[in-house]
């Protein structure tokens, strides 16, 4: 949206194909979905329904993702950044110790997703999530990157300011290095609103705000406090915001069109596909 495509079609020609690309506009983007499973000839076929999808680019070859894109829908390949998953033993065996991000000593474990926390201030890392970007992402011709994770900035260091500081040093120096190596291919980063003021606003193109369930929000003057910030966001940058809801899929979308958001509603989880 606000980078030179013309520099950036030309870089993307070097570095990893040249299927034929247009300007990124979210203006056109009225319906999305995300899915993180291996895809069947059915799913391909049937994500021709929606406008953009975002998918586990390594379950994806890049004939597949030639096919969901010849029926004119977007692809976005997810890149996880403030985590590493025990599943992807390929990226884990790039990284080393101090790629990890230790307090008290300890690195930090999610149990929930069986990832552990990553340091993004490392350099040796960042270099990692660029070359998984050129390689999911540049070399199978997607059309974006999906940040996900960058919202544990928020809720792992927000009381410590100097992990803080030097967690949003390293994320800015990330961003720059996409956009210096990646010209034109926007990016969308997921939760993380201190995050994005602080940070990643100038840097991306998009921002996901998943839970965006209307009771939740409305009854809580946290989550409107949230709702103001992600609006003046939204102003100053240009960035397209993006919410996902659970419950109340009717009021929740309604809420969401009411701010120039553009709504998914998934009631169970990603790795499933409804048809």
């Amino acid at each position: 949206m606000r980078r030179l495509w013309l520099t950036g079609l030309l870089l993307i020609f070097f570095l990893g194909g040249c299927t034929t690309r247009e300007p990124f506009d979210f203006d056109e983007i009225h319906s999305y979905k995300i899915f993180y499973n291996m895809p069947t000839e059915a799913i391909i076929e049937d994500m021709a329904r929606y406008d953009l999808v975002i998918i586990e680019p390594i379950w994806y070859t890049p004939e597949q993702i030639e096919t969901i894109r010849s029926n004119g829908t977007k692809v976005f390949g997810y890149i996880n950044v403030m985590e590493a998953d025990s599943w992807n033993r390929a990226l884990i065996g790039q990284m080393d110790k101090d790629d990890y991000f230790y307090r008290d000593g300890e690195r930090i474990y999610f149990p929930k997703w069986d990832s552990y926390l990553t340091d993004i201030s490392s350099a040796d890392f960042r270099k990692i999530l660029i070359r998984e970007i050129q390689k999911q992402v540049i070399n199978k011709h997607l059309d974006g990157i999906f940040l996900d994770t960058v919202g544990d900035i928020d809720d792992v260091h927000l009381d410590y300011p100097e992990d803080l500081a030097e967690q949003l040093a390293g994320l800015e120096d990330f961003l720059q290095a996409i956009e210096r190596t990646y010209p034109g291919v926007p990016v969308v980063q997921n939760w993380g609103i201190e995050t994005l003021e602080r940070t990643s606003a100038p840097y991306v193109e998009g921002f996901m705000w998943e839970g965006f369930n209307y009771t939740e929000i409305t009854s809580d003057s946290w989550s409107m406090e949230m709702l103001d910030r992600m609006n003046a966001i939204q102003d100053e940058y240009g960035i397209a915001v993006l919410t996902v809801s659970d419950q109340e899929e009717a009021t929740s979308r309604d809420m969401a069109e009411a701010n120039g958001f553009i709504h998914y509603h998934e009631p169970t989880y990603y790795n499933t596909w409804d048809f």
